[in-house]
């Protein structure tokens, strides 16, 4: 059983790593012009489950996130990070969920995923990227960079919502 759970896993990071490439193309909205979306995000952990497998440490963990600046709220992250042999800890995958968030003017939920990333002398640095959205941000697209230290995290970036006909 415990084989199948740490295949199940790295399947998952290996899936989530090579869907995930820190690209930044801004495209336009609806007027022609890019978004720059910058902030603070700052997290407080809520659930950790922890094993370690051959010298690695393989986290599943979730926390209770509060973002300032283009992105505004309350929000529910989960993550999958490893700390490797050497001491050096990787994000491989997470999610972030805004269950409602006004955008540019317009309101909506929005799925953003976060990583790969990495932590090195203390400090996160990662790419992010919008995953879906709903109501008046079901067509918005966007993608950047985080950085920090743990917990009180920077970010940056461009949104843009498809053109329309």
């Amino acid at each position: 059983m415990k084989k199948k759970g740490l295949v199940l896993l790295l399947c998952s990071v290996a899936f989530a790593s090579i869907l995930l490439t820190p690209t930044l193309i801004a495209k336009h909205d609806d007027q022609g012009s890019a978004i720059f979306a910058s902030g603070k995000w700052t997290y407080v952990p809520l659930e950790k489950d922890t094993r370690v497998i051959d010298d690695y440490t393989f986290v599943l963990g979730s926390e209770e996130g509060t973002w300032t600046g283009t992105f505004t709220g309350t929000t529910y992250d989960a993550y999958i990070a490893v700390k490797d042999p050497a001491g050096v800890s990787h994000l491989y995958y997470g999610l972030i969920e805004f269950d409602s968030i006004v955008i540019d003017g317009r309101e909506g939920s929005l799925i953003i995923s976060f990583g790969p990333g990495e932590k090195i002398e203390g400090q996160w640095s990662g790419v992010w990227e919008i995953v879906s959205g709903t109501g008046e941000l079901e067509n918005l697209h966007g993608k950047g960079t985080w950085w920090g230290p743990s917990k009180n995290l920077d970010y940056e970036g461009h949104l843009h919502f498809d053109q329309r006909p």
